[in-house]
């Protein structure tokens, strides 16, 4: 499996996680809650590049649009031991026009997939 060109993101990056819970409600008002699955926590990370040259941007951008939001590849979080698996499910990018840097801004979902 192909890993993320190694261009730092910008800083500020947050994690979102995102809990799968299964719910049983009963009558009296009483609710029930328990992990979904073995899996039940994913993090989400929005993260941002900006200032990228040329050759920085045509490493970064085809690789994640190739992917076609279904592929996975590793990546390793800030602050993290290592790397883990994800997939890119949004990105959109600015080339440059009259200044000499490009941006891209993307959503990093974890993939769970053997």
């Amino acid at each position: 499996m192909e890993t993320l060109p190694d261009i730092a993101p910008d800083y500020g990056m947050e994690p979102q996680p995102e809990f799968r819970v299964d719910t049983v409600k009963f009558g009296d008002g009483y609710t029930q809650r328990a992990p979904s699955g073995i899996n039940s926590v994913s993090e989400n990370w929005r993260v941002s590049w900006s200032l990228l040259d040329r050759d920085e941007y045509d490493q970064l951008y085809p690789f994640l649009l190739s992917r076609k939001g279904v592929e996975p590849f590793m990546w390793q979080p800030p602050w993290e031991d290592a790397p883990r698996k994800y997939v890119c499910t949004q990105l959109s990018g600015q080339r440059p026009t009259r200044t000499l840097f490009a941006s891209i801004n993307a959503t990093f979902e974890e993939d769970f997939t053997p």
